[in-house]
């Protein structure tokens, strides 16, 4: 099982999947907050888009 915490996981496959996906949800929250009716305002999507990215380079270093 693989931990949430970034530290703790020592697969790299693992670590560089993690931090793969955090990149993509990041890039995917932002976009979605350029749509028109977007359910997300665009200081939220860029909160959490920094919050995916901040995780993804936990993941990756």
């Amino acid at each position: 099982m693989t931990s949430p915490r970034p530290e703790s996981v020592t697969c790299l496959a693992c670590r560089e999947h993690a931090h793969r996906e955090h990149l993509r949800y990041a890039e995917q929250v932002e976009s979605l907050a350029r749509m028109p009716g977007a359910p997300v305002t665009g200081a939220q999507a860029a909160e959490a888009a920094r919050w995916a990215r901040d995780l993804a380079k936990r993941f990756s270093g």
